[in-house]
């Protein structure tokens, strides 16, 4: 049987050079060794790394349940030690990346990268999209290039390094303009965040496009609802691949593969242990709990069993492609993605679901405050308030809030042709009402 694309890239990266191709096994073992020298290089060369991982013999990981017994890190220590955890000389960081959020603090975190670091993402990213594209083909990019060594630009430059022809949109802000840079490039395959792309679907099959045809869709940034692939799969009859990444991984994490069971883990560069985030107990594959990474290979700024709170889970079964890379279910989410509604939590991953599939929907977003829910949707139909009242009512927790007199609901709809949301910022309720 032919290797896969992603096996063929774990063996280069591994560097294995055996007659058979790496079992699982092979692919634990091999990461244990990487993680026992990472431990020695992080505590003998950062100052955070020296006091936070005192008295701990990197020499005795020899097993994954060894390495889960090393303490974890937060986001927090990220924000205030970052600069502590840099292992090598500031000469040898080619870039540094400040990520905003809205976490607890709201404090940014800066994450230090080496051109090794740089090298390796567009590296994974080439074998990645040689799924989707062939040599020849044109792929249009719903993000922004403008800026060295960010994801638009790593992309295009994978992109470019298999043969095919990237074209930068930048971030999309009126979908009329990007479909009609998609025809006049003659695109063959798109990525972007699933909200645009889901955006630019809408807007294709409202405008009849017959001029070309779409063959794949990487959708990636933020979490990829499964009512937003259908549409995409049905609008432009192509293949719909998921991937799931964080600045923090270095960009790329995990990709799917051909038979779209899961997104097979870039298991050399990110090591990845799922746990329950209120015990930090390993959980089993197949349970759901908040994902853990360590960087292996990353020598500037290593990462030793950092929290993502990202929730998600590793499947328990083997893909039909046979390759030993494990995979993560496609179904992402964040830890704190929810707000308590009084008849229960309503989440952004749940409203994506209901909303992504009503009619007529191109975008949303959603706020709420002191029990009441805001939805502003994007579409050109009258009708699509009153879909969207009705497909919120489907959900239990909205009805039974409802009907208990804990929630209030509104919709409002704009047809501007631009997203709900500006920017390419990662969804979530907005915890206060726009003004």
């Amino acid at each position: 049987m032919a290797l896969s694309v992603l096996d063929r890239w774990l063996i280069r990266r591994m560097g294995w050079r055996a007659a058979d191709p790496p079992t699982a096994r092979d692919i634990r073992r091999w990461q244990c060794d990487r993680l026992q020298t990472l431990v020695s290089h992080a505590q003998a060369n950062s100052p955070f790394y020296a006091r936070h991982l005192a008295g701990v013999d990197g020499t005795a990981i020899v097993s994954p349940e060894e390495y889960a017994t090393l303490p974890m890190m937060t986001a927090d220590e990220v924000r205030d030690h970052g600069e502590r955890m840099v292992c090598v000389s500031q000469d040898a960081i080619a870039r540094v990346v400040t990520v905003t959020t809205s976490g607890t603090t709201g404090r940014p975190k800066r994450i230090f990268q080496t051109a090794e670091d740089l090298e390796a993402t567009i590296d994974y990213f080439a074998w990645g999209m040689k799924n989707l594209v062939a040599p020849g083909q044109t792929v249009l990019v719903l993000m922004p290039a403008d800026r060295p060594g960010g994801v638009g630009r790593l992309l295009v430059e994978a992109i470019e390094r298999i043969g095919a022809r990237a074209v930068t949109h930048g971030v999309m802000q009126d979908v009329e303009a990007a479909l009609d840079q998609c025809r006049e490039v003659q695109a063959q395959s798109l990525v972007g965040s699933s909200s645009h792309i889901h955006m630019l679907a809408c807007a294709w099959e409202k405008r009849g496009v017959s001029f070309n045809k779409i063959q794949s869709v990487l959708l990636c940034w933020d979490s990829v609802p499964n009512a937003v692939v259908h549409t995409v799969e049905r609008v432009f009859g192509c293949r719909v691949f998921r991937h799931w990444g964080m600045i923090e991984t270095g960009l790329g994490g995990a990709v799917e593969c051909a038979p779209h069971s899961g997104m097979h883990l870039r298991e050399t560069d990110v090591y990845v242990e799922i746990i329950d985030p209120e015990t930090g107990e390993l959980r089993p594959d197949g349970a759901f709990g908040e994902i853990v990474v360590s960087t292996p290979l990353r020598l500037g700024m290593p990462l030793i069993r950092y929290r993502t709170g990202d929730m998600g889970r590793i499947l328990p079964d083997r893909c039909e492609c046979k390759s030993p890379l494990r995979r993560l279910d496609t179904q992402v989410f964040r830890k704190e993605d929810g707000v308590k509604i009084g008849s229960g939590v309503l989440t952004m991953r749940d409203l994506n679901e209901v909303l992504y599939a009503v009619p007529g929907l191109d975008d949303f977003c959603a706020w709420y405050h002191d029990g009441h829910v805001r939805v502003l949707v994007c579409g050109d139909e009258s009708t699509v308030p009153k879909r969207v009242q009705e497909a919120l009512g489907t959900m239990s927790v909205v009805e039974q809030g409802m009907k208990k007199g804990l929630l209030t609901v509104d919709v409002a709809m704009k047809n501007d042709g631009t997203p709900a949301v500006s920017g390419l910022g990662k969804r979530s309720i907005v915890r206060e009402l726009e003004k």
